[in-house]
This record gives structure tokens, sequence and C-alpha cells, in this order.
């Protein structure tokens, strides 16, 4: 069971309530607590990511793309409370309470280049496997081109998602078949 501060910081997690995240935690918040349907607060923030690559999705849909301004300022809030969980100690390489997905896998499944950067820079493993045994790299390039890494059209790519995966391999991610 949850306690109200808890509660409450869940809920500021989700408003993308910056002020009440990063007052909450000097309070004394533990970052590394675990509600039982959501999973662990750097895992909220993170799934939570998937709204801005949905809107930005749109956008390129819609034919009228963001700008990196634009970009920059929607994504800013999930950026600063997951600055706020990285400097509160929050664990990084724990999984959802299914144990099916990380805090890296959803960044990157949300084609979040600054995310994916600040966790593969506190050294979350890029070849964790998902539910599928999938290492993140093949979990993401089969969500978002149903195909390997090594298999991927880059000229149908958008710019985060061909960011995100060079990124992941810059950093050692490998495919499933190359570490079988």
């Amino acid at each position: 069971m949850l306690t109200n501060s808890q509660q409450s910081f869940i809920q500021a997690l989700e408003a993308l309530d910056v002020s009440t995240v990063k007052q909450q935690l000097k309070e004394g918040v533990d970052p590394n607590f675990m509600d039982p349907e959501k999973g662990l607060p750097v895992t909220i923030v993170c799934d939570g990511l998937f709204q801005w690559w949905e809107e930005l999705c749109e956008a390129y849909e819609a034919g009228k793309p963001f700008s990196e301004q634009e970009k920059v300022q929607k994504l800013q809030p999930h950026l600063d409370i997951l600055d706020a969980l990285i400097d509160a100690k929050a664990n990084l390489h724990l999984w959802d309470a299914e144990e099916f997905y990380g805090p890296l896998w959803d960044a990157a499944s949300a084609a979040c280049v600054p995310a994916v950067e600040r966790l593969l820079q506190h050294q979350v493993d890029p070849n964790t496997k998902d539910d599928e045994d999938l290492t993140i790299l093949s979990s993401i390039s089969h969500l978002f081109f149903e195909c390997d890494y090594d298999e991927i059209d880059w000229s149908v790519a958008l710019p985060e998602e061909k960011q995100t995966l060079e990124l992941l391999r810059a950093h050692n991610a490998k495919m499933t078949k190359e570490l079988a």
C-alpha cells in the first residue's frame, strides 16, 4: 500500500508538475518505491515520454512537424523530472512491475534521444532483454520497423527513430542474434 506522499508523488509525476516533484524529493520522498500497477517513479516518467512521442508523430503525419524549439519545449518537463529523479538517486536499472520493460526501453520506444542519453550516461545496460527475450535494440527496431536493426530501411525512418537506434548502437547495444 502506498503512503499518501507516494500517491501524491505519482500524481505530480503524471501531471508533469516539475516543482511539486522537486519539492517532494527535497522533503525526502524516496524515488525507489514501487507502485504495484505503475511500477517505479522512473518507469512512470519514462513511460510518460510516449505522450511526447505520440504528439510528435501526429505532427509529422499532419505534415506539420514541430521545430526543434517546439520539440525541446514540449519535452522539457519530462527531462526536468527525469533529471530530478536521477539527482535523487533513483534506481535506473530496475524494470517495471511485470518485469517486461525498463526505463531505457521506455525512453527508446518513445524515440527520446535526450532521455536515452541520460540513461546510458548512468550505465543502464542497453543489452537487457524484454519479455520476448529481445534486446532493446532488436525490440525497438521491431517496434518501429517490424524488422531487426540490420534490416532497417532508413529512408522511411523519422529522424528521432534513427537517432535513437544509432545512439543505442554507439553505446554497444547489440541485436538479439549478436548475443546468441
